[in-house]
């Protein structure tokens, strides 16, 4: 026979109080002093008492639900509708993390596979989540409209809260490392501009590029996904007149479309081609015939934190805040170390 749950009446009747009382104690909320507070956990935790998070949720006006969302770096989806960014790895580990950090507080994390504004979804969900919106970001729009809570990984132009990496300083940390052995002349591989990541980064790659005296080459995919970069990257690389003797991408999937092309062309990483990913992934340390040099950016914890800065708006206990996560480079065999030069 099943075993009957414990409910917040049998830990009440238990510890010699009201229910309102024990309800109080364990929510962390009301006057109740600290001596019958700490009673209340104990006889709690002793009984194997676990609050009902649907009813909870549920009395404080809620669905127990948040909802993640990638702003589209293109206007091409999959065959199954699906936005093409859920192909690159750093969404989903965000998306794993936010889900899992969600969960523990009590709410469940959905994941929005079309950017499209969908008022039937959004009203069923206590909160957003955008990653990577862009300006006038059509979702974002929609959620403050409704009402709804809102933040984004990645900077926005609403006023909103926003959790981020520093990719200024990122971006300047890996081209520092290609000059590191010889001086390099970089391009910047991207698929799109609209994106505070990307700007940052361009800027930085452009700073840089103007202090070290180097032209800068911009290369633009018409997507990011590897088979839609795979002809951009490829063409440039086999230019008679190329000016770059590394590649520097946005996007991990276009590093891996770098590295396929080079090696079709006999090029030798890092040898002749020096290349560095400002994201990083399993699959470029794992995937390929050269592990790439990749910028980590922590996309776990960034999930972490978002589910934070949300639930902190939901709970009215936070103004809007801004956060930091620091990158790390992770150096592998696509970028020349000391010792390795020609």
């Amino acid at each position: 026979m099943k075993q009957r749950r414990t409910t917040i009446k049998d830990v009440a009747h238990e510890a010699g109080v009201s229910i309102a009382t024990a309800s109080e104690a364990l929510n962390g909320k009301g006057r109740v002093a600290a001596t019958t507070r700490q009673h209340v956990i104990d006889t709690a935790a002793r009984l194997g008492y676990t609050a009902n998070r649907l009813a909870k949720n549920l009395n404080a006006g809620r669905t127990g639900s948040l909802v993640l969302s990638v702003s589209p770096m293109s206007a091409n989806t999959t065959a199954s509708g699906v936005q093409p960014e859920w192909d690159i790895d750093y969404y989903f580990r965000v998306l794993s993390g936010a889900s899992a950090h969600a969960f523990q507080r009590g709410f469940l994390l959905s994941m929005l596979p079309s950017s499209s504004p969908s008022p039937a979804f959004l009203s069923a969900a206590d909160g957003l989540i955008v990653v990577d919106p862009s300006e006038n970001d059509p979702l974002v729009r929609a959620a403050t409209a409704a009402g709804l809570a809102c933040v984004t990984i990645g900077r926005n132009w609403d006023d909103l809260s926003w959790v981020d990496n520093d990719f200024a300083a990122g971006t300047l940390t890996a081209l520092s490392h290609l000059s590191e052995v010889r001086a390099a002349r970089p391009a910047l591989f991207l698929s799109e501009t609209s994106s505070s990541y990307v700007r940052d980064e361009l800027s930085a790659y452009l700073d840089w590029c103007s202090s070290a005296g180097v032209d800068p080459v911009i290369l633009r995919s018409p997507g990011p996904r590897v088979d839609e970069a795979e002809a951009t990257i490829r063409t440039a690389l086999a230019a008679p007149d190329r000016r770059f003797d590394a590649v520097v991408t946005t996007l991990d999937t276009l590093a891996h479309a770098t590295e396929r092309s080079a090696q079709a062309l006999g090029l030798r990483i890092p040898e002749d081609l020096q290349l560095v990913s400002l994201t990083d992934s399993r699959s470029l340390d794992y995937g390929l015939n050269t592990p790439v040099t990749a910028l980590d950016l922590q996309p776990i914890r960034l999930g972490e934190l978002a589910v934070d800065l949300l639930l902190a708006g939901l709970d009215g206990t936070a103004e809007r805040r801004r956060e930091l996560v620091p990158t790390a480079l992770t150096v592998r065999g696509s970028t020349l170390q000391p010792g390795r030069a020609d």
